[in-house]
């Protein structure tokens, strides 16, 4: 029934049919006269009469609301009315193409009729739609008609306008599957198969069909892309129609989806693969299509698979599902292994990424996952672990036949890798909490005794191809190191990948870790809940104590378990007796036949060897003899059994004798002896007769059990020699057994065994004979050792049928990670040592790998992905809570830096080690980044080893002592003067003090305080002559690693020749590489750690190569090499100061907690104690040369830098300070100074300088400061300073009185901290003020003519800080006298001359901030009484001048370039603007313009160095030029609105004298080449620099009508102008544009 609604939408259907049939008949009509008035016209001018008829007229009369019989009765007439409906008469032969040549039409269609049995019937289709198919299967129509009349009715059938219309959808498919026409033009045709294939796509989609009906359609589609292959245009269409199709089908689960995927495997399996190097065009183009329909077959088969089981649930007896278990799994897996299996390059690499993705396809449909168990542990082992394998295994190349097949192997490895880390990382997981990859592969396979271990093995393999050296249990030992010479190391990129892997297992494993605060599973884990695999593993998983499963274990206890196994049959392989006997004894495996052969048919992946286990099979056993009674398993009656045991377990049901054979010989290898063979055969036989094809089907053995053994037994014993015949290379052709003889050898074995009519078929056998010819019955290695095989595929589908779950039950995930933590962090920490070079199993290293000190990319590479590797292990282990592991990894890492222990060299050598090793330096920055994240679990072994690093470091000179944040430098400023510290530096140097230190040599020089006053304040002038006074020691006995020699605790490298302070400043242009700051490295950061250190390693190469003043004949000046020259441990140490923040360790330990504080100041405080005992007592050094405290021995200039950390770590934990005095501090300065007192009482009259003993001292004043802030401490902490002024105060102590009364001086200035003191704390400080005032000491007198830096009270900084309080002193600013510039400019001068830059930039400022003084001063004069103060302009005037002077005559170019900066911005001031015209251009003419123009015209003479130092020059002189012009350009408004013209002329006359002097051009300019850096090029630049501001202040004038391009007589100003530039030679050309434009504008 139509409703009014239903008869609209007809209405539109109806118009569209008669459009379309009109567009069919137009097309028809251009044909010859028998199409275009035949039956296929006259048809769809029928039909569009009847639906004008029926429907529009109908609805144009108003029939819209007919009765429900009066509608049965239009229809009814409709039905009758079969006038249009008569089928076509029977048509001529076709004389063109049939689009499905596969299909059950495609025979008829060449041959007769569609009126064939096979056709279908057009008035099957209705009456609407039968016209157009009319048009597709007539072969009458050509090309063209048939394309219109298809795409007609894929418009009708898209738009629906078929609906309410008498139509059938199967009908109609069939009939276009029988499409045929006249080929006419092969574009048309091409067209009409597209057509085709859009439309039977179209009909897949609409409805559900026949699954012939579907299969007909897509076999058509399919063999039409293969057609026209030649297309890549129809080619890329056709996938699509066809991906189409696949899409409807599978989504609507169709039971034609099952022959859709079966032929897609089949054509996967059985698509040929060359063995033979395809020699011809022919055979390459062959091997080319077949590979591209392989593709297209793994894109099909990826489509199915997400379209689908995208599904949660998959039921278990889906059809479609077997064919994946069964045949799609096999072939991935077979075509993956013909990488090896075939010569390199005849699995192209589009096949090997599109059977990756389908690998990636399976295992993130987590309802396939869950039911391909067996699948994934063939996949895992078989693919991907055995492809890392034969990359270890690669030889080095040869000769280029080698070289290529490397290249390409590596090329298939690359994808199969990239494969592999999307499989680890980017594993879909349907709920958040669901496991990692690593997870599930360990809880399915690890965690079960019947699979292999694919996690660890995967891990462990990964780990090799890095250059780990681990065994298969993935311990790092000795034993697993092998050196085979022919073999070539992993290439860089593939190594990289396999870290990559590495990386995703740990990120993802940790990652939900640490998402899942409280982690729960999904799904229950698979060895919980399984049944065993096969009725004969029950035995295997049964525990010693109950006969419960496995299932009822947890993870660990299986685990466990599966080790035992493991050892066993390792035990197995050298002798099966001892395996055995290990197993029974530990009680894993009973005295029976059955449990001996269980372990032997399923421990193939616990490692049996399959050579041995035929070699238990075939043994004969002991007999029983006399006295001797040896275990029952080595006894004849038991190996027999057990060899019967074993066939058993086999299942042979529904194969033949020859695929039970070939299953039955892949697992295990036989024995070479003709009796082993004949017992093995025999029982083979016994088992598999009366259970195989030929026994239970075909009837071709006998009925009689005996008769049919003894039949399978000759025949299978044939078999075998016939594989032996045909396969033995040393066989000649004409010897091997012909077709006939074997026919006739096994066609009856006489009538004791063949029974009368029981002979063998010819057929039979010759089909035997053509297998094992075709191929070789092969015993493979199991898992990764070998190549899978479709026997031993069935023989792993047989014993794996359960359907298992991958997920994780919550009460065991945790435990979980924790298990698969304790099995692959060896392997992995093994891996960081052989990226940095070290191979070092149980802590000793037993090899440096060979790249250990090489340099270059692939050095920066180990470094980066073993910082990576690290980084990552560490802070995973320490989230899911396994500081035990942590522990050892970090010692492990702080061992790879070389810097513990050990010290049985000398310092230069031990310097270089550490130097030239880019991995070392990798572990110390992986150590101090772990150090801060992980401060409260480090404990106090692992804070000791970070501190031995860092005195280590700065023993050989190695910690930056540069102006950024660094552990060299106190807090605090220094006690001591620069002169008394240079006192006791020299005091301390000698070690005594009994000799007048005035015997020394006071040229301090190149000494650590010259280092210090360059570092702090630039360069000073030093002798090359000069010796460093750490070098003039006392003659005394020293150590072999000169530890006892260092006493400088904050010395920074004096023996480099680059000073630390120019490096940096010189090489600012460096980026700097930014480290992830603390707690900042998660997987959202696309750059790690090790990326940042890689790039800096990189760019320092790049700018040492490409260096271009890199000094080559040792001739040249210092000043020309620059930082070419900085020596390596320069370079480290500045490298380690970027990548490392040490002072944080010190900075950061506020945010500790009180515990990991504690543990932290323990660390050093009982490695000082060990230091003094090891030093009191040097015995205990030579009793035990490996004890722990040798590891930390410590150099004086050390145990003083521990000191000062002490202290540090105190004062920044000053909230804190009580709870440190009372647990650590008061102990340690107790027992320090109690020390010094016993040392003292042994040692009368000998006083050693310890800087360790200064930097105690001070450091207890620095915390009593600070303790006086704090009333529950300060008097404590005050009391305890009587340690040092008691009566046994050592003479050592007394020697810092300077200290002591500038550290009493401090504490006094806290007036604050005063008021809290007890009468204890009084008494303390007290007597330590009394004690102080006693020693009064001399002033120190320097030596004439020696420079001895910047010390505290030089006369430099004195004036500095008085001037700075001055000229900041409200009181003072309108009392400054105008000479205070001359002690301001004496002291620019004066360290202007020794080059202290930044004090004399610092003095610049002082003269800045005096001229904002009195500027200010003169504008509000000004401002208040309409007239300046001359006074206060002269003043201002005067030290305007003194900056000029400066910024003309400095000899440094920092400094000048500091002064014409603030000159210029003085006149630049806003305040600026208040000031009369006058004044401003007196200013711009007596002061800019002459600094300027002077200074420009002193850069342009010296020609020196003009090219080396373009880049200054250009700087400077750009400054020089803007302080003439910009102030000029700024002013330039007023003093023209103030009419005052005089003024004008004199700044404008001035400033053209000085670009006319500047603008002359000379010789050198006019000819030089632009493109070579001459000095005439750099002064050209330069002049054009100058003459392009002229322009511009030109064009300002002229804005302002003052400057006229085209000046009359009166005109005086233009007319001077354009005279003095015309004179200026280098703008001749330029200056009459610039008239010209004056002029027209």
């Amino acid at each position: 029934m139509f409703t009014t609604q239903n008869l609209h939408v007809s209405d539109e259907a109806a118009r569209h049919i008669c459009e379309e049939a009109r567009v069919v008949l137009c097309s028809l009509r251009c044909g010859p006269p028998s199409v275009a008035r035949g039956e296929l016209a006259h048809d769809l001018q029928d039909l569009r009469v009847h639906v004008r008829g029926h429907y529009l007229e109908a609805s144009l009369s108003g029939s819209v609301g007919l009765g429900a019989h009066q509608e049965d009765e239009r229809n009814k007439g409709m039905e009758n009315d079969t006038s249009f409906l008569d089928a076509p008469q029977s048509p001529q032969q076709k004389r063109g193409t049939l689009c499905n040549p596969n299909s059950r039409a495609a025979s008829e269609a060449t041959t007769g009729p569609l009126a064939s049995p096979e056709s279908v019937s057009l008035i099957d289709v209705g009456p609407f739609a039968r016209p157009f198919l009319a048009v597709v299967v007539d072969p009458r129509a050509a090309g063209p008609h048939t394309l219109v009349a298809l795409r007609s009715l894929f418009r009708l059938l898209s738009n629906n306008s078929f609906n309410g219309f008498p139509i059938q959808l199967e009908a109609l498919m069939k009939g276009v599957l029988q499409c045929k026409f006249e080929q006419t033009d092969a574009g048309a045709d091409e067209a009409v198969e597209m057509a085709i294939a859009d439309l039977l796509a179209l009909l897949v989609t609409l409805d559900s069909h026949d699954p012939d009906t579907i299969m007909d359609a897509f076999n058509t589609i399919f063999v039409t892309r293969n057609t026209f292959v030649h297309s890549p245009a129809l080619c890329y269409h056709f996938e699509v129609v066809l991906g189409t199709l696949v899409d409807s089908v599978f989504k609507r689960k169709d039971s034609s989806a099952k022959l859709i995927l079966e032929f897609l495997v089949n054509q996967l399996l059985h698509t040929p693969l060359s063995s033979v190097p395809a020699l011809d065009e022919a055979a390459r183009e062959a091997q080319i299509a077949h590979d591209a329909t392989r593709v297209m077959c793994l894109k099909l088969s990826r489509r199915c698979l997400t379209a689908g089981w995208n599904d949660d649930i998959i039921e278990p007896d889906n059809e479609a599902l077997r064919t994946i278990q069964d045949d799609l799994c096999l072939s991935l897996l077979m075509t993956g292994q013909a990488i090896w299996a075939y010569p390199p390059g005849h699995v192209s690499l589009d096949v090997l990424s599109e059977i990756c993705a389908t690998i990636s396809t399976l295992w993130n449909i987590t309802a396939l996952r869950t039911l391909l168990i067996p699948q994934f542990e063939s996949i895992f082992t078989g693919f991907y672990q055995r492809s890392l394998m034969l990359l270890r295994k690669r030889p080095n190349p040869v000769d280029s036949t080698t070289f290529n097949e490397n290249l390409i192997f590596d090329a298939e490895l690359e994808l199969i890798l990239e494969s592999l880390v999307d499989l680890l990382f980017l594993q879909e997981q349907t709920k958040h909490e669901s496991p990692s990859t690593l997870e599930s592969l360990f809880t399915t396979y690890d965690c079960d005794l019947g699979r292999s271990d694919v996690a660890e093995q995967l891990v462990v393999e990964l780990a090799r191809c890095c250059g780990a050296v681990v065994s298969d249990e993935g311990i790092a030992t000795l034993e697993a190191f092998e050196i085979v010479d022919n073999q070539r190391p992993v290439p860089p990129h593939l190594k990289e990948l396999c870290a990559e892997c590495l990386l995703s297992c740990l990120k993802t494993l940790f990652h939900t870790s640490e998402d899942n605060a409280s982690p729960s599973g999904t799904s229950i884990n698979a060895s919980e809940c399984q049944a065993p695999s096969s009725e004969a593993d029950s035995n295997f998983n049964e525990t010693p104590a109950t006969p419960n499963s496995a299932s009822q274990l947890s993870h660990h206890d299986v685990k466990c378990r599966k080790r035992q196994f493991r050892k066993a049959a390792k035990l197995f392989n050298e002798k099966p007796s001892k395996g055995i006997d290990f197993l029974v004894k530990s009680g894993y495996m009973k005295e029976t036949p059955l449990d001996v052969a269980t372990f032997l048919r399923n421990g193939l992946v616990l490692g049996l060897d399959k050579e041995m286990v035929g070699q238990y099979l075939g043994e004969l056993g002991k007999a029983p003899s006399a006295g001797k009674s040896p275990p029952c398993w080595e006894r004849d009656w038991f190996h027999k059994e057990v060899l019967a045991e074993y066939c058993s377990l086999f299942k042979f049901e529904n194969q033949s004798l020859l695929d039970g054979l070939r299953m039955f010989l892949a697992s295990f290898r036989l024995p070479g002896e003709g009796q082993m063979i004949d017992r093995i055969v025999q029982s083979f036989a016994d088992s598999c007769g009366r259970r195989c094809d030929e026994s239970t089907k075909m009837s071709l053995f006998s009925d009689d059990p005996k008769r049919a053994s003894d039949t399978a037994f000759l025949l299978a014993y044939s078999i075998i020699m016939l594989n032996t015949d045909q396969h033995n290379p040393h066989v000649r052709e004409d010897k091997k057994m012909s077709r006939e003889a074997f026919i006739r050898n096994n066609a009856d074995y006489g009538r004791d065994i063949t029974e009368k009519g029981k002979e063998l078929p010819p057929d039979f056998l010759e089909a035997i004979y053509d297998s094992i010819r075709e191929e070789e019955i092969r015993t493979e290695g199991e898992g990764a050792e070998g190549n899978m095989t479709v026997e031993r595929w069935k023989d792993v589908l047989r014993g794996s049928t359960a359907s298992l779950s991958i997920g994780v039950p919550e009460s065991q995930s945790e435990d979980l990670k924790q298990l698969v933590v304790e099995t692959i962090w060896m392997p992995v920490a093994s891996t960081i040592g052989a990226f940095w070079g070290i191979i070092r199993p149980n802590q000793q290293i037993i090899m440096e790998a060979p790249n250990v000190n090489q340099s270059g990319v692939l050095c920066a590479q180990g470094a980066r992905l073993g910082i990576d590797l690290a980084l990552e292990l560490m802070a995973g282990v320490r989230t899911i809570g396994r500081i035990d592991i942590f522990s050892r990894i970090f010692s492990s890492v702080c061992g790879y830096s070389g810097l513990l222990g050990g010290y049985k060299s000398d310092a230069v050598e031990r310097t270089n080690n550490f130097v030239m090793s880019v991995e070392a330096q990798s572990a110390v920055i992986v150590s101090i980044r772990t150090a801060q994240e992980a401060a409260n679990d480090l404990g106090l072994a692992g804070w000791m080893d970070v501190w031995a690093m860092l005195f280590e470091l700065r023993d050989l000179k190695l910690l930056s002592g540069g102006q950024t944040r660094h552990l060299l430098k106190e807090s605090d400023s220094d006690l001591l003067t620069p002169a008394s510290r240079r006192e006791w530096v020299l005091k301390m140097v000698k070690g005594g003090f009994g000799d007048d230190p005035s015997s020394f040599r006071r040229d301090n020089s190149n000494s650590f305080f010259g280092a210090m006053g360059r570092a702090l304040f630039g360069a000073d002038v030093v002798s090359d002559s000069v010796e460093h006074p750490q070098s003039q020691v006392i003659e005394a006995e020293y150590s072999l690693d000169g530890k006892d020699e260092l006493r400088v605790w904050d010395e920074v490298a004096p023996s480099d020749d680059e000073d630390e302070g120019n490096c940096l400043a010189d090489d600012e242009t460096i980026p700097e590489f930014e480290f992830p700051a603390r707690g900042k490295i998660s997987m959202s950061r696309f750059t790690s750690a090790g990326s940042q250190f890689e790039s800096q390693l990189i760019h320092e190469d790049l700018l040492i190569n490409n260096q271009k003043n890199t000094p080559i004949t040792g001739l040249e000046r210092e000043e020309d090499t620059g930082p070419a020259n900085i020596s390596p441990r320069a370079r480290v140490r500045r490298r380690l100061d970027r990548a490392c923040d040490f002072a944080g360790i010190v900075s950061e330990s506020r945010f500790m907690e009180d515990g990991g504080t504690i543990v932290l100041l323990r660390a050093l405080t009982s490695m000082i104690h060990r230091s003094k005992i090891t030093a009191s007592n040097p015995e205990s050094e030579e009793e035990d040369d490996s004890d722990k405290e040798q590891q930390f021995r410590l150099s004086p200039a050390s145990e003083a830098l521990a000191e000062v950390l002490i202290c540090e770590i105190s004062t920044r934990n000053k909230d804190r300070l009580a709870m440190l005095w009372k647990n650590v501090l008061n102990e340690h300065y107790s027992d320090r100074f109690q020390h010094l007192v016993s040392v003292q009482d042994g040692n009368r009259g000998i006083a050693l300088v310890e800087p360790g003993t200064e930097k105690c001292v001070t450091g207890l004043l620095r915390i009593c400061l600070f303790a006086l802030q704090k009333d529950d401490i300060a008097n404590e902490v005050a009391a305890s300073l009587s340690f040092l002024s008691n009566e046994k105060t050592p003479r050592e102590i007394e020697e810092l009185d300077k200290h002591i009364s500038e550290g009493i001086w401090r504490i006094c200035n806290n007036i604050d901290g005063l008021l809290i003191l007890d009468s204890n704390g009084w008494a303390g400080l007290l007597s330590l003020m009394q004690w102080c005032a006693a020693r009064a000491a001399k002033p120190f007198a320097k030596e004439s003519g020696k420079s001895a830096g910047l010390a505290e009270d030089d006369p430099g900084i004195k004036v500095y800080r008085s001037l700075y309080l001055m000229l900041h002193a409200p009181e003072l600013k309108c009392a400054m006298p105008v000479e205070i510039t001359e002690p301001i400019v004496a002291l620019i001068r004066s360290t202007d001359v020794v080059g202290s830059s930044k004090l004399c930039l610092a003095s610049i400022d002082l003269l800045h901030k005096l001229q904002s003084i009195f500027e200010e001063q003169v504008c509000t004069s000004y401002t208040s009484n309409g007239a300046a103060d001359e006074s206060l302009v002269v003043k201002w005037k005067e030290v305007l001048k003194c900056i000029s002077n400066t910024a003309r005559k400095s000899l440094n170019s920092v400094v000048r370039s500091h002064a014409i900066s603030i000159l210029t911005d003085s006149l630049l001031d806003k305040q600026g603007s208040l000031l009369s015209p006058s004044i401003v251009c007196d200013l711009l003419s007596d002061v800019c313009i002459e600094a300027a123009s002077g200074r420009i015209l002193d850069l342009l003479e010296d020609e020196s160095d003009m090219v080396e130092r373009t880049e200054d020059i250009m700087i400077e002189f750009e400054q020089s030029v803007s302080l003439i012009f910009k102030p000029f350009l700024h002013h330039v408004k007023n003093i023209v609105v103030s009419g005052n013209s005089t003024d004008l002329e004199k700044l404008w006359g001035t400033l053209l004298s000085a670009m006319e002097r500047l603008l002359q051009s000379k010789p050198d300019e006019i000819l030089s080449d632009g493109d070579q850096a001459t000095p005439g090029v750099l002064r050209k630049t330069l002049k054009d620099l100058a003459s392009e501001h002229l322009r511009n202040a030109i064009m300002v004038l002229h804005a302002h009508g003052v400057l006229n391009g085209k000046p009359d007589n009166s005109d005086i100003f233009s007319t001077e102008t354009w005279t003095t530039i015309n004179r200026m030679t280098f703008c001749t050309e330029r200056a009459k544009e610039w008239q010209e434009a004056t002029s027209s504008a």
